[in-house]
């Protein structure tokens, strides 16, 4: 990969909280609960060149300015450009909603595989989970299950500062791949 041979990973270890393996010259670096390796040549997830997507990601989250996580308040995707945001409901929230009963019954078994906790809920949701997706980046999902007057919801927020660490089409990209992982743990356990 052409962007990563001019990196210096040595420099960039310490801001983005990864660790940097010298005699390898490489970075080992957690996202979602998976480590991936980075190398000049590529990035790497279980032995394997990472999926697009996530490389994608992780490029942006090596080259951006972002220096320290700011939690809360925890902001919608629509915060972050003042706009609604209906197609990052239908393709993230409403398939994760579409399983809340089941995540929230498993949650014990699902969020330490994707380096989460379950906390307090914001929103007075049945659940309520933060997740560190990159180091200095965090999710939170809020699910409530369906009852007999409501449908089954879920909230997909980002920490505060998350677009300092990951540019916007990218925090879209992080989200859609936590729905991904989560979804298919899901079904293997």
């Amino acid at each position: 990969m052409k962007s990563l041979e001019h990196i210096s990973f040595s420099h960039i270890a310490e801001r983005i909280a990864a660790l940097y393996n010298e005699g390898e010259d490489a970075l080992l670096l957690g996202m979602l609960g998976q480590e991936y390796v980075i190398r000049h040549d590529g990035i790497v997830l279980h032995g394997q060149k990472a999926p697009e997507a996530h490389a994608a990601v992780i490029l942006d989250y090596l080259s951006s300015s972002g220096a320290s996580l700011t939690m809360m308040p925890w902001r919608a995707i629509g915060d972050f450009t003042g706009l609604p945001s209906p197609d990052f409901r239908k393709k993230i929230e409403t398939p994760i909603a579409t399983y809340a009963a089941e995540i929230i019954a498993r949650a014990n078994t699902l969020l330490p595989m994707m380096d989460a906790v379950a906390v307090p809920s914001i929103l007075g949701s049945d659940v309520a989970i933060t997740v560190r997706a990159l180091p200095k980046v965090y999710l939170r999902a809020e699910l409530s299950q369906e009852t007999q007057d409501f449908h089954a919801e879920a909230w997909v927020l980002f920490s505060n500062n998350a677009h300092e660490f990951v540019t916007l089409p990218n925090l879209r990209i992080l989200a859609e791949i936590f729905k991904d992982r989560l979804l298919s743990l899901l079904r293997i356990y």
